[in-house]
């Protein structure tokens, strides 16, 4: 009897202990419909860099969960009169996810390598062109990395060298372009360094899992020195399916919602709790791919395309009220903007009758002896009722032909920046990452509206000469790629268009002032010229930012950036 009594009590005490230790270390996972990429490594410009500034990797500044931005690896940071030199103080408590200590080194060595141009060569170079010769360097114009504005002065201590003053460094300095790399595992693996259970990290979350399509899975790193602060132990990226199927089955806590889903979830009183929706600083744009054909060089053709779109519509039945329609590049959240500047907005207002006069005018009349066009997608814009209402409007308005070429994601990824045979545009939301009047108006933006002046026959050459300079600097063969770059310079800048020249030149005086004022005022100036003449791209609507999220999280999110979280580390449970 004593016995039975005995083993009772224990068994309970058992059963107790397990289920205290079972609820005390339940693991948190956080799972989301995420951004999706094709390479881990940060020279590469495309979506896994943005996981990488949600979680992965961190630079010497951070934003906190209100988009302030705050010391991340920096301890301390001095910025000399002229607002020219930039000297931080790293953390001595920073390491990285495999222990090792994050040093000055690991500054210097990764921003020069996203800026090497025999790596990744990504168009996003953000505040590291603000560097004095970095840019220079990115293009191969020289090829002596020591020439570059960073110093290192001591294991804990890097300073940095600006072409001039400008005031929105010290944000850029928490964007990827900025960010340490591990150079021990790099240089002793190489590309594979950047695999799942390779890729060494210094931000709250290290890569454990990463399957192609279908999900990458973080981890916290215990050695970043917030440990404690951060929540959710895991985090989980769908990169396939369907996300609104997966979100309503319970499969992620986190979805991007499209026009699409929205009567569905103003029936579901859980879904409509559950939907949240913001302002984003981001604008869905058409993109011209590179191909040679003079009608894209007729500037008649180019607004007889854009009054031939019926934004407003296309704002009240496709995106159902959640979009306004877009006239520049720049959304009304960026200082500077000219989005709702009458005259930008007038040379672009739907005007079927105006476009096809324009049109004919060009040589083109009811779109006789117009070209195909072809619109080079993803699958996941397969059903995107934007890029089908894009296709109706120039068939019916303008008589044209449109071909819609759909390429499973990875491929498309590729094939958008390849030159096309015939006229082809893509499909693409441009976010711009802070809000300061520089952040659409960097250097390399100053410059792509140059670029996107070309004649397409001058775009094309200029892209097969950038393919023979990487094939030279693979090579090894500096001389030839220093030629190529001049080549590709002159290109540049003696058949670029007089206004591009004159965005370039403003960008210029703007980036010498220390007037906010005049800064302002100069900005203001280049967007207008560039949205005026469609340099780039044709802005088509700015969507406002539509979430589902689970009721037992808390996701501080960011407008800039086309309403991603600000940070994983910043997740909450309820």
């Amino acid at each position: 009897m004593k016995m039975r009594r005995f083993l009772t009590i224990i068994l309970s005490l058992v059963i107790l202990s397990s289920t205290f230790l079972g609820t005390a270390y339940a693991e948190k996972v956080f799972r989301w419909s995420g951004s999706w990429g094709n390479t881990w490594d940060l020279s590469f410009h495309q979506g896994f860099i943005w996981v990488h500034m949600m979680g992965l990797t961190e630079g010497l500044i951070k934003w906190d969960k209100d988009m302030n931005p705050v010391k991340g690896m920096a301890e301390s940071y001095t910025i000399s009169k002229d607002g020219t030199v930039y000297t931080f103080k790293i953390r001595k408590d920073a390491k990285w996810s495999n222990g090792d200590k994050v040093t000055a080194y690991d500054f210097e060595y990764g921003i020069k390598y996203i800026l090497s141009p025999k790596n990744g060569r990504g168009s996003f170079f953000g505040g590291a062109w603000y560097i004095k010769n970095a840019k220079d360097y990115a293009n191969a114009v020289i090829s002596d990395p020591n020439q570059v504005g960073i110093k290192v002065l001591d294991e804990y201590t890097i300073q940095f060298t600006l072409d001039g003053p400008h005031p929105d460094f010290l944000t850029t300095c928490a964007l990827p372009t900025l960010y340490p790399m591990h150079r021990t595992s790099i240089e002793k693996l190489g590309n594979k360094a950047f695999d799942a259970g390779n890729l060494v990290t210094n931000g709250p979350y290290k890569l454990v899992g990463y399957t192609p399509n279908v999900e990458y899975i973080l981890e916290k790193n215990p050695y970043y020195y917030d440990a404690d602060k951060v929540e959710v132990d895991k985090i989980v990226g769908k990169l396939g399916g369907d996300p609104f199927l997966m979100y309503r089955r319970n499969e992620v806590d986190l979805i991007n919602v499209g026009a699409a889903q929205l009567p569905v979830i103003e029936k579901d009183p859980i879904l409509k709790k559950e939907l949240i929706t913001f302002p984003q600083s981001t604008v869905n744009l058409m993109y011209f791919s590179y191909f040679e054909h003079p009608a894209f060089d007729d500037r008649r053709v180019l607004t007889a395309l854009q009054k031939a779109i019926d934004k407003e519509k296309i704002c009240k039945f496709v995106y159902r009220g959640l979009a306004k329609p877009a006239y520049s590049v720049v959304t009304d959240l960026i200082p500077g903007s000219t989005a709702n500047d009458p005259e930008v907005v007038e040379k672009f207002r739907f005007d079927p009758e105006a476009a096809r006069k324009l049109l004919a005018e060009a040589g083109y009349p009811g779109g006789k002896g117009f070209p195909t066009v072809h619109f080079l997608i993803h699958s996941g814009q397969a059903n995107d009722p934007l890029i089908l209402a894009v296709k109706s409007e120039w068939e019916k308005n303008l008589g044209i032909k449109v071909i819609i070429d759909n390429y499973e994601q990875g491929v498309w990824s590729v094939k958008r920046f390849e030159i096309q045979s015939e006229p082809t545009f893509t499909f693409s939301g441009a976010s711009y990452l802070y809000p300061d009047p520089a952040a659409p108006l960097t250097l390399n933006y100053a410059e792509g509206c140059l670029v996107a002046s070309l004649k397409t026959k001058d775009l094309v050459e200029k892209v097969r000469l950038e393919k023979e300079q990487t094939e030279a600097l693979k090579a090894g063969d500096t001389k030839k790629a220093a030629e190529l770059a001049k080549r590709i310079h002159n290109i540049i800048y003696t058949r670029s268009a007089p206004e591009a020249r004159k965005i370039l030149s403003l960008v210029q005086q703007a980036q010498r002032t220390t007037d906010p004022n005049k800064r302002l005022e100069l900005y203001r100036q280049a967007n207008k010229i560039r949205d005026i003449n469609m340099y780039s791209s044709f802005p088509l609507v700015q969507p406002m930012s539509a979430r589902l999220v689970k009721s037992n999280f808390e996701v501080p999110f960011n407008k800039y950036l086309v309403g991603f979280p600000v940070g994983f580390a910043y997740i909450r449970t309820k």
